[in-house]
């Protein structure tokens, strides 16, 4: 996606956790040995159903 940035910072996702409106977070691929970056698309707070690549709370940006 053009424009996006991605910070060094970038939280890794986890249960527990509120996630706003375009905060970003990090997720471990084992298969594909690096992170895929998501960014929040719905306001929420984190449960196993929640988490990416769930395309109802989050969109794909780029793998790191």
């Amino acid at each position: 996606m053009p424009g996006v940035v991605v910070g060094n910072a970038t939280r890794i996702w986890e249960v527990n956790v509120h996630w706003s409106l375009y905060s970003q977070c990090g997720v471990w691929d084992p298969r594909g040995r690096g992170v895929d970056i998501w960014e929040c698309i719905c306001d929420h707070d984190s449960t196993p159903e929640t988490a990416p690549p769930n395309a109802g709370y989050w969109r794909y940006i780029t793998r790191r």
